[in-house]
């Protein structure tokens, strides 16, 4: 079986393990972040995925973008989850912590979710190792 990334500049030796990315933008048509979110476009948030999941040999094979920040009912992590779950995808890759959430008690219940499903969360710079 071969595994094709959907990003250009991927790991390009044999592996087995592959990563789904999770990025958010404001609103259809306008790429950048929602305000609370980050600074990074779609664009910079999908570079700083493929550069990770490269260093780590992690092929991205499906992505999904939320669209805008309003609590409650998130369709594209829903669908992420749904994707990993279904195709035993062990990572979700996003561009930093926050761009799961900004809301300090939304991220420990997504990462509740995800623990669950037994997927880890991979964010593609760590803020914490930054400095």
């Amino acid at each position: 079986m071969h595994i094709t990334s959907i990003y250009k500049e991927h790991y390009l030796g044999e592996t087995y393990r592959v990563g789904v990315a999770y990025l958010r933008a404001r609103k259809e048509g306008d790429d950048r972040a929602p305000r609370r979110v980050g600074d990074y476009s779609i664009a910079r948030q999908r570079e700083f995925i493929a550069k990770t999941a490269r260093a780590e040999g992690v092929i991205i094979v499906a992505e999904y973008i939320e669209y805008g920040d309003e609590p409650g009912y998130r369709p594209a992590f829903t669908s992420a989850v749904a994707f990993i779950s279904e195709t035993h995808v062990r990572d979700l890759y996003a561009a930093r912590d926050e761009y799961l959430t900004w809301r300090r008690k939304d991220f420990h219940l997504f990462m509740h979710h995800l623990s669950e499903n037994m997927i880890t969360f991979v964010p593609a710079i760590d803020r914490w190792r930054q400095h």
